[in-house]
């Protein structure tokens, strides 16, 4: 079973804590899932970087910031992908590249998919 997202933790990068969506659901729907499941470690004010890979490809939309100032209050703003870490970008490409079934079930063109496991 393919769970919705995948985190990864960055300890020596700016942006620490990344969320790779891995399915095709609009964010907005797993925003207190996220808050849930990270708010343990990092307590009600937080920020998480989200990849939308999966839904919007190599679009300047890839990436969004989620600022958490608790549960019921997150600004989202869209992030350019020439701000994120060439580390960051490769070890989420390792990380598809290693799961083929989450870029099968994409909504990225079949290009876009055979680019992406061929690099």
């Amino acid at each position: 079973m393919i769970k919705d997202y995948e985190i990864f933790n960055f300890k020596d990068e700016d942006i620490q804590n990344v969320i790779l969506l891995t399915c095709t659901e609009d964010i907005y729907f797993l925003q207190d899932d996220i808050y849930d499941r990270l708010s343990g470690s990092f307590g009600s004010e937080f920020t998480v970087l989200v990849d939308l890979f999966v839904r919007n490809g190599f679009s300047y939309n890839r990436f969004i910031s989620l600022k958490y100032k608790g549960k019921d209050n997150i600004k989202t703003l869209i992030v350019n992908p020439r701000d994120i870490s060439e580390k960051i970008k490769y070890e989420i490409r390792k990380y598809l590249k290693k799961h083929l079934d989450i870029l099968n079930k994409s909504a990225l063109s079949m290009n876009t998919i055979e680019f992406v496991k061929s690099s």
